[in-house]
């Protein structure tokens, strides 16, 4: 593994230098919480790529066209809490930026955004879920009760999902497909070279690739925690690029028939064979399309172009319609630009390939709510909260929500497992003040007021005043 490491590291280094854009004149920490650290790199760059590395865990962006200024340091060392120290190695007009883990055994996951005049990674720590006990369980009566408004239904009833003729009683078949085994990684390319990309891929596979010199062009693309096997057949299919393996080496070129030499055999093929042959051919083709117009939208998107990223994530969808993400993206649009209609619409899609799909269920639950739908917001809400990924927002949003439905003790039991999930939260622990005020429980009022005042919560002045105030009236007033 060192090796193959060195290796890669060598052929990074001795590259042909590309155009010089100018230099990185400061790296450094910019927000800083308790779960996240957010890593600012300042100065000119022609182009970067970034990905994460395991044994030991370290995340690393690769600057094109640039150096660093005289004088900057190359190391610099970090308290916690996601990151422990920040490594600059310099090539020719190139430089790599290494983040370590705090944790040699795990690692974090990064967030990266091209501002002007510098690049800003956010970094945070994945939050290892506690186990939710089974439905019915006495573990599960125990810890949560159920919402009176919580509607006797289904989500196929709540989106009103045609019933499929003969599902009763029998499985539904599977497409078979590709499976992937290689090292999860997370990828960021912003206009870099084809060629570096797959030089980089060489490094993390530790695979020898042979690129054919036909093989051109820069690619823009962002991918998270997949594996690196997946990530080249992403790469090839969106660049119309085939491989071929030989002996642990993998041999890229363009996607062109092969022109046979002497005489041509045809081969006859039944209309059975040809007719999947001709649909798996013009969804392949479909897929292509549609992946452009994500990536397209995506650049309209960081420009702040929202409604215009919006009609070509809709186009992709109409091409797409199995990309659960590319669903979920654009509920999410259709719900901050407040299409509420739609954004429900959107989420019911996204739920319909998994029901357990919390972000899915949040956008919905939050769309129904701002459309006075009560029972289906609740619903969703509890599909939300069960389901997966554990989404900090889903338990804020949820308690919000049953507050304003006055279901008191509810609520509290939800933020209450917001901080077994999560840890304490300045926001969580006002509200949960608020709400023993409420239910006339001075004492647990008084308790947890006192609990944020010596928390160490980076508090603003006027909610520092408003929690003296309460304290003042509340419970010394209270207790003489």
């Amino acid at each position: 593994m060192v090796r193959i490491f060195l290796m890669g590291l060598l052929l990074w280094l001795g590259l042909i230098s590309p155009s010089i854009a100018g230099e990185i004149t400061n790296i450094k920490v910019g927000k800083k919480s308790p779960n996240e650290i957010e890593i600012i790199i300042e100065g000119e760059y022609t182009s970067y790529q970034a990905f994460g590395l395991q044994s030991p865990a370290r995340f690393i962006i690769d600057l094109e066209g640039t150096k660093l200024k005289k004088g900057a340091p190359e190391v610099l060392k970090i308290k916690g809490p996601v990151v422990s120290a920040i490594r600059v190695g310099q090539g020719n007009y190139r430089l790599r930026v290494v983040l370590d883990s705090v944790n040699k055994a795990e690692l974090f996951h990064c967030t990266v955004q091209d501002k002007r005049g510098m690049l800003v990674a956010k970094c945070w720590m994945p939050v290892k879920a506690k186990v939710i006990p089974a439905a019915g369980s006495k573990a599960a009566q125990g810890s949560d009760r159920v919402s009176p408004l919580l509607p006797k239904k289904d989500l196929a009833a709540l989106f009103g999902w045609p019933k499929q003729a003969g599902d009763k009683g029998k499985k539904k078949k599977t497409k078979k497909v590709a499976t992937y085994t290689g090292q999860k990684i997370t990828l960021d390319f912003y206009k870099t070279d084809i060629h570096n990309v797959f030089r980089l891929l060489a490094e993390i596979s530790g695979k020898n690739i042979i690129v054919d010199d036909k093989v051109k062009g820069e690619l823009t693309l962002a991918l998270k925690e997949i594996p690196w096997d997946l990530a080249l057949d992403i790469i090839l299919d969106l660049k119309g690029l085939t491989k071929e393996e030989k002996l642990n080496t993998f041999i890229i070129k363009p996607m062109v028939e092969k022109k046979g030499k002497g005489e041509l055999i045809v081969r006859k093929f039944s209309e059975e064979i040809l007719q999947p042959a001709k649909l798996l051919k013009k969804e392949k083709e479909s897929r292509q399309v549609a992946r452009q117009m994500i990536i397209n939208a995506h650049n309209l998107e960081t420009q702040g172009m929202k409604e215009e990223a919006l009609v070509l994530y809709e186009k992709a969808f109409g091409i797409w319609k199995d990309n659960i993400d590319l669903i979920k993206k654009t509920a999410y649009l259709h719900y901050i630009l407040r299409n509420f209609a739609k954004s429900y619409f959107f989420a019911g899609q996204a739920l319909k390939l998994n029901q357990k799909d919390s972000e899915a269920a949040l956008y919905g639950a939050l769309s129904a709510s701002r459309m006075e739908k009560p029972a289906a917001a609740s619903l969703l809400f509890e599909t939300a909260i069960n389901g997966r990924p554990k989404i900090p927002e889903v338990f804020l949003d949820y308690g919000v929500f049953l507050e304003k439905q006055k279901d008191f003790n509810k609520a509290l039991d939800i933020y209450k497992r917001h901080e077994g999930l999560f840890g304490p939260a300045l926001n969580v622990s006002l509200a949960m003040a608020r709400l023993y005020e409420k239910q006339q429980n001075i004492r647990e009022a008084c308790k947890k007021y006192r609990e944020i005042q010596f928390s160490g919560f980076d508090i603003d002045r006027e909610t520092e005043n408003i929690i003296k105030q309460k304290i003042q009236t509340l419970c010394i007033q209270g207790e003489k």
